[in-house]
């Protein structure tokens, strides 16, 4: 039996709320399905009508699919509250029998109060380990995530092919490029205690949708400029047998420095209308690979950053090798 297109959700007798899937040909939907809710009095004129895009609806059915008492049509839900990501993980280590004796205790409390309950419950180094046990897990499963979506990058068509794998499709997008903004957005740990918040890139006519701007810890505004995994660093001249900037990398490069020009020339209307502080801002470029470089290709890797005033290349490569060894310090940590 397929999905009805068109579904009646609710009926009040004054309001009646509606429900359309659209863009799906025999049965059949693709990057382009959306979702619309709308909703009429009981003459039919319409109240409001709301679309979402195909992101939109995915995300709406992660958040509906994590609460079991919709998923899997019990009595009640078995989470007490809708938890954070944290409680989760601090639930999920607890034996059954412990669940089940917090999940008595925790009745006794008012509903905002029950984690601040759970947690005053907790001594400070068994908080301090449950923090530390949840940033491992979530550093961990992340940077597997980047692993994967770099191997299906470079397999091809990873529009398409993520969505096989259910881990990874909070990144899915109908661009490559969005699909890794959208991990590097979620994991902003990534770049260590530089960065303090992020700022939106639309709202600032002078950037792509691709770029991501970042305040850092002492309140100055940088770049970070994404690229896919899959573009060229580095091309080798025979003539002088060397390495050089690939085009692809040029391009990139060319792009940035047209973008520190501009943010030089708005400075002043920068810094009026979003309370940004623009001082000698840097841009970091996240683009291709360098897992397989030789020492001469590092080397010209490491010249090249090291001449380039106020641009810095970072491979996939190099974020995966940071969050391993930040896996390694709470590891440390955890063994002291």
């Amino acid at each position: 039996m397929s999905v009805p297109y068109h579904k009646e959700l609710f009926n009040s007798g004054k309001v009646r709320l509606f429900v359309n899937l659209s863009n799906i040909k025999d049965d059949v939907a693709d990057e382009t399905m959306t979702m619309h809710f709308y909703a009429t009095d009981s003459n039919g004129l319409p109240i409001f009508t709301e679309t979402l895009a195909i992101d939109e609806i995915r995300n709406l059915y992660r958040h509906l699919n994590a609460i079991s008492v919709i998923k899997d049509e019990t009595s009640q839900s078995a989470k007490f509250i809708e938890t954070s990501d944290e409680i989760d993980l601090i639930l999920n280590q607890l034996k059954e029998s412990d669940l089940q004796t917090i999940l008595s205790l925790l009745e006794k409390f008012e509903s905002q109060e029950k984690i601040k309950g759970l947690l005053d419950s907790l001594s400070s180094l068994e908080i301090e380990n449950l923090h530390g046990a949840y940033h491992h897990k979530l550093i961990s499963t992340e940077i597997e995530n980047l692993e994967k979506l770099i191997t299906l990058e470079i397999g091809g068509s990873i529009t398409k092919t993520i969505r096989n794998h259910e881990e990874l499709l909070k990144y899915s997008a109908g661009q490559p490029e969005k699909i890794f903004q959208n991990w590097i957005e979620a994991n902003l740990w990534v770049f260590g205690i530089e960065y303090i918040t992020k700022h939106d890139v639309r709202k600032i006519a002078l950037f792509s949708e691709g770029d991501i701007l970042m305040e850092s810890v002492d309140g100055y505004l940088d770049l970070i400029e994404l690229k896919r995994p899959t573009h060229s660093i580095l091309k080798y001249d025979d003539s002088h047998s060397c390495y050089y900037p690939h085009p692809n990398l040029s391009q990139v490069i060319g792009q940035s420095l047209f973008y520190l020009q501009k943010l030089s020339e708005y400075k002043l209307n920068l810094e009026a209308e979003y309370g940004l502080k623009i001082i000698m801002p840097r841009i970091k470029i996240i683009v291709g690979r360098n897992i397989d470089f030789n020492h001469d290709q590092r080397d010209c890797l490491r010249m090249l950053n090291s001449n380039l005033q106020s641009i810095k290349i970072i491979t996939y490569d190099d974020l995966v090798v940071f969050g391993k060894l930040l896996l390694k310090t709470y590891e440390t940590e955890e063994a002291k």
